[in-house]
C-alpha cells in the first residue's frame, strides 16, 4: 500500500566552494563521528575543539577547514546523529495490508529509533542548547520529527487515497499518531522518571494508539 520513501543525500560544499573529495569527506564523517561521542558523554560546554582534535588526530588547520568552529560542528553531529539512528525507517517497506497490523509495526520502529539510549540522550542534550545556537533546534526537527512524520504519513496518505481511511492532513495525523503511541513514554524517560516504561507498556501504548486512530473512542 506505501512506497518506498526517497531520501537524497546531498555533500555539503566545502568553505572554499568547492565539492570536497571523497577523502576529505571520509575525514569529515571520522571528526563528525568522534566529536558526536564527546558531546554525548560530556554535553556542548564539555567539549572543546582541542577535545576533538586529541581524539582524531591531526592537524588543526585541517579540522577548521572543515568546521568554522565549535557550533558548525555541534550541529553537524546532531544531524548525523539524528540521520544514523533514523536509518531504519528508510528501509521500513510496509508489506501487510492490514492497517492494524502495518502501523502497530510503525511504532515498533518508532520505539525503537527515539526511545534508545542514545536518541534519548541526545534529545535532552538538544533541548539544552537549542535557545543558545540558532537554528539547532530547526535542525533536530527536520532530521528527526518530521522525516519520521514524512515517513509515515506517505503510508497514510496512500490509504487515504485508497479510500480506507479518512485524514485531511496526513502529516498532522502521523504527528498526533506518533506522539499518541510513544508521546508519554519518551517523556518519562526524557525526564528520568522513577517510572520507567517497560517493553510491555510500550506494546501497549503503541496498540492502544492504533486502535483509537482508526476506530475513534466514542461507542456506536
Amino acid at each position: 500500500m506505501s512506497q518506498r520513501p526517497v531520501v537524497a543525500r546531498q555533500w555539503a560544499v566545502g568553505n572554499d566552494g568547492r565539492m570536497p573529495t571523497k577523502q576529505g569527506a571520509d575525514r569529515r564523517s571520522v571528526i563528525v563521528h568522534a566529536a558526536g561521542q564527546l558531546f554525548l558523554a560530556r554535553g556542548f560546554a564539555g567539549v572543546s575543539m582541542d577535545d576533538v582534535l586529541h581524539a582524531v588526530g591531526g592537524s588543526k588547520s585541517t579540522l577548521y577547514r572543515h568546521f568554522a568552529d565549535k557550533v558548525e560542528l555541534f550541529q553537524s553531529c546532531v544531524e548525523a546523529l539524528l540521520d544514523e539512528k533514523a536509518a531504519p525507517l528508510r528501509e521500513f517497506v510496509p508489506t501487510d495490508p492490514d492497517l492494524t497490523v502495518t502501523l502497530t509495526a510503525f511504532g515498533r520502529y518508532f520505539a525503537g529509533v527515539v526511545l534508545d539510549p542514545v536518541s534519548i540522550a541526545l534529545h535532552r542534550l538538544v533541548t539544552a542548547e537549542a535557545e543558545r545556537i540558532p537554528g539547532l533546534g530547526r535542525a533536530f526537527f527536520e532530521h528527526g520529527p518530521a522525516f519520521g512524520q514524512q515517513v509515515l504519513g506517505q503510508y497514510l496518505q496512500v490509504a487515504a487515497d485508497s479510500g480506507v481511511i479518512r485524514v485531511v492532513d496526513a502529516r498532522a495525523a502521523s504527528a498526533q499518531l506518533y506522539q499518541a503511541m510513544l508521546g508519554d513514554i519518551q517523556m518519562r524517560l526524557l525526564t528520568n522518571s522513577p517510572s520507567r516504561p517497560t517493553p510491555d507498556e510500550v506494546e501497549q501504548s503503541i496498540v492502544t494508539a492504533v486502535d483509537v486512530f482508526l476506530n475513534g473512542a466514542l461507542v456506536r
